[in-house]
């Protein structure tokens, strides 16, 4: 009789055990607001946990990331990003259980506007590669374009027939320093991904192209600074996250 209890307590022991076993043993941080009714979306919600696990198995092979956001003004969703380094890949919008509502960007350039997704509430919460942020201090930036997000278009910087020079240069100190029509200076705060700047012109040039007045009211209303995994490229966004500036990084620069 006692043989067979021992034998009973150890097969209850062991449906225990594997009851109490994490699913998978990865753990996502999340520091965001409530999302679809849950405080951790990579956590609670059990399909967004899987794609999120699915992800972390192709770090270095195929970067991914996972972002909220709200559409028709208040329902809440999720855009999945498999493949971040494929410009024309698309990306899938989904609700708070996983459904598929709808693809983005891709080779037809669908804007958040086809969903009724607020721009402004997108935010990524999750990404299987490293942010490097920290890579644009103490280099020097070129401007390439200002892109809007909603209708998919880039607008280059351009004098005639020429493309202006406009340039950034974010000192180690907190110092900014900038170019192109006249030479601006500044300050700015970085914190992670996020960048606060203040600019003004110290020079007293007029343009005419009124090129340099929409890069200085952007800059100043920045909210955003995302540097892509290979350090080359920079974007600052503003106008609550609806446009970016999108930089190059340039070697061996050296400003008139």
């Amino acid at each position: 009789m006692m043989k067979k209890l021992f034998h009973i307590v150890i097969v209850l022991s062991l449906m225990l055990t594997a009851c109490k076993k994490d699913k998978t043993g990865i753990h996502f941080d999340y520091d965001g607001p409530c999302h679809c009714n849950v405080e951790n979306p990579l956590e609670d919600l059990e399909w967004l946990h899987n794609t999120a696990e699915e992800f972390e198995s192709m770090r270095d092979q195929q970067w991914a990331s996972i972002s909220i956001c709200t559409y028709d003004s208040i329902k809440q969703g999720f855009i999945i990003n498999p493949c971040v380094q494929c410009p024309d890949g698309m990306q899938s919008f989904v609700d708070c259980e996983g459904n598929q509502l709808g693809n983005l960007g891709g080779f037809a350039g669908i804007p958040l506007s086809t969903y009724n997704i607020d721009p402004s509430s997108v935010r990524e919460i999750y990404r299987n590669y490293p942010d490097t942020t920290a890579s644009l201090v103490n280099k020097y930036w070129h401007l390439e374009n200002f892109y809007d997000r909603e209708t998919h278009t880039a607008e280059i910087p351009m004098q005639g027939s020429n493309p202006i020079p406009f340039w950034l240069y974010f000192h180690g100190d907190g110092k900014l320093e900038g170019g192109g029509i006249n030479h601006l200076n500044g300050s700015y705060f970085l914190d992670e991904h996020h960048i606060y700047i203040q600019v003004g012109a110290t020079t007293e040039i007029y343009d005419a192209t009124g090129w340099e007045e929409r890069m200085l009211a952007a800059l100043n209303d920045a909210t955003v600074c995302e540097v892509d995994y290979y350090g080359r490229t920079m974007r600052i966004y503003y106008d609550l996250n609806r446009k970016y500036m999108e930089f190059i990084r340039i070697n061996n620069f050296y400003p008139q």
